[in-house]
């Protein structure tokens, strides 16, 4: 059976003001199964004619990208659309590509190898088709978001060999968001606002949430009581999400705002932990717990009215939302009941 591993970042690092009404304390309840389930169906979004497909970013019209295989078993960035299915973003001339951001304007942003062997930031259009963004001196670079404004956040290697967050405003030069003390960030997050989220090392060499604007900079989030943490998402008001080492140590998704600092989300019986890659105007939050196998588990929604409940999948036992939008829509991957990896559009039976 094929696995969704979680990625290394995650391993490694896990890792504006907003509505002044504060959020429902997360439920202390930890449910193996929830009514939740229900509410949503899940669609299969099919391949590109290989084995594979994962989801990553969704917009407000319910485009997903991401990234599927070929019959050849290269792997291409994606767009997949209602009524059209999915459809190969191209490269930058390497064998490889892959999706991690869309637009309300169908802009994708992501990651492809080069004809040189490097990798780079890319930005996609249907008019201008795939180019690269380029990088902060070094090899290689990568796109994680971008929003309707056009602005993408990712990283970028320098000169140094360092990996700085950095931010790509249309028509102005590459912009390094700068760390938290130590020699590394990552962008993985921005709203219309641009407001920028991720992860960076601190001078102590762990790795902290941030948020970063342009009027205070890049500010440390804290942690939930251990040494590390990292932010994954931030919704159009200004609430964050990513993931924490606890105290007891434990990594627990965790909602931020500006009024009620790090909350945990909770985790689910039988996983140690979970982890929140999207959230929405609503403080509806996405994301999967974790096996203690380092293996992504159980897909999941939280609500302040709800708290943590499972999302169902395509049949396997594994699946990762990875965004979701004002409607409640939620792009991601499941493994289904014959144990291939799909890409996976969830749909509300109303909306939230």
């Amino acid at each position: 059976m094929k696995r969704i591993v979680l990625c290394a970042c995650v391993v490694t690092a896990l890792a504006a003001c907003g509505d002044p009404t504060k959020p429902a304390e997360p439920s202390p309840t930890r449910p193996t199964a929830a009514a939740v389930a229900q509410r949503f169906t899940i669609q299969d979004l099919g391949t590109l004619g290989g084995t594979f497909s994962q989801g990553n970013a969704i917009n407000e019209v319910g485009e997903v990208a991401g990234v599927a295989d070929l019959p050849s078993g290269e792997a291409r960035a994606m767009l997949w659309r209602a009524g059209q299915g999915m459809q190969s973003l191209g490269t930058l001339g390497g064998a490889n590509s892959r999706a991690r951001g869309i637009n309300d304007r169908s802009e994708v942003a992501g990651v492809s190898e080069t004809a040189e062997g490097t990798e780079e930031a890319f930005l996609w259009s249907e008019s201008s088709g795939m180019r690269s963004l380029g990088t902060l001196g070094g090899d290689n670079s990568a796109a994680n978001a971008i929003n309707n404004r056009g602005e993408v956040v990712g990283f970028s290697e320098t000169r140094k060999g360092e990996t700085q967050a950095v931010l790509w405003r249309p028509g102005r030069r590459l912009q390094a968001l700068g760390t938290l003390g130590g020699p590394e960030s990552r962008a993985r997050g921005i709203n219309d606002a641009t407001q920028v989220v991720g992860f960076s090392q601190t001078a102590d060499g762990n790795d902290h949430a941030f948020l970063w604007t342009a009027a205070r900079g890049m500010e440390d989030l804290g942690t939930l009581g251990g040494p590390t943490s990292a932010a994954f998402g931030i919704s159009e008001t200004g609430e964050v999400v990513g993931t924490s080492e606890t105290a007891g140590g434990n990594q627990e998704a965790f909602l931020w705002t500006r009024e009620g600092g790090m909350r945990s989300l909770g985790t689910f019986a039988g996983d140690p932990s979970t982890l929140a890659n999207s959230v929405n105007t609503h403080r509806s939050v996405v994301g999967h717990s974790v096996t203690a196998a380092d293996e992504i588990g159980l897909p999941f929604l939280w609500t302040p009215e709800r708290g943590i409940q499972r999302l169902r999948t395509l049949g396997g036992d594994q699946g990762q939302p990875n965004d979701l939008n004002e409607s409640g829509q939620i792009g991601g991957t499941s493994v289904t009941a014959q144990g291939a990896t799909r890409a996976a559009l969830w749909i509300p039976a109303a909306t939230p």
